[in-house]
């Protein structure tokens, strides 16, 4: 990435607290909605804990963008809205997909415990693996629709460059790892876990 330095406009000051305000309101809020959505014991609370954390993935390609701008490569910047908005409408499906399984899972099971998923691959095995897909997907994994957004905003903060939005990039990175933990404990308990009794 361009030097910013090299580019001293008159908005440098107030583009460069932008960048800092989003960059440090995304991860605050990644972080936040994936340490709550952690702890959860409710499915659906966990989702919604989640998309939190989803939103403030979003918000690091606005980062990027805002960034790329101040250094003259309003191509990469438009590169990094294309990937919000890619992130965006792919995460819409895979939550409507998870929340309507979960709709139809409460109406079944009169619960929404995560526990009274267990061996779930037994008794309704297509939707255990339709769920399974998405909470993948959800994590970001290849080769699923998931995983392509989020390395698209990897690639736009990385575009950007700079001290900050690489801490921002870590951060993302880390908080993936995050997600993965509770997202793949709700697949362990569906296809793994002996049905309760």
């Amino acid at each position: 990435a361009a030097d910013a330095a090299t580019k001293e406009g008159p908005l440098d000051p107030v583009r460069s607290f932008v960048v800092t305000l989003i960059g440090v309101v995304s991860i605050v809020t990644c972080t936040f909605g994936n340490l709550a959505a952690y702890g959860q014991r409710n499915i659906k609370r966990m989702l919604a804990y989640s998309t939190i954390a989803h939103a403030g993935f979003m918000m690091m390609p606005v980062a990027a963008a805002v960034a790329l701008v101040g250094i003259g490569n309003t191509a990469a910047a438009a590169e990094a809205i294309a990937a919000l908005m890619l992130y965006a409408t792919i995460y819409l499906f895979m939550n409507l997909g998870a929340f309507a399984i979960i709709a139809f899972m409460r109406n079944s099971m009169q619960s929404e415990e995560i526990k009274d998923y267990s061996g779930l691959i037994g008794r309704s095995p297509v939707i255990a693996v339709a769920m399974t897909l998405i909470l993948v997907s959800l994590v970001g994994l290849p080769p699923l629709a998931g995983f392509w957004p989020k390395l698209r905003v990897l690639q736009a903060l990385y575009e950007a460059g700079g001290p900050l939005l690489m801490f921002v990039m870590v951060a993302a990175a880390i908080n993936t790892a995050i997600s993965l933990v509770y997202y793949l404990r709700v697949a362990k308990t569906m296809c793994i876990d002996s049905p309760p009794d």
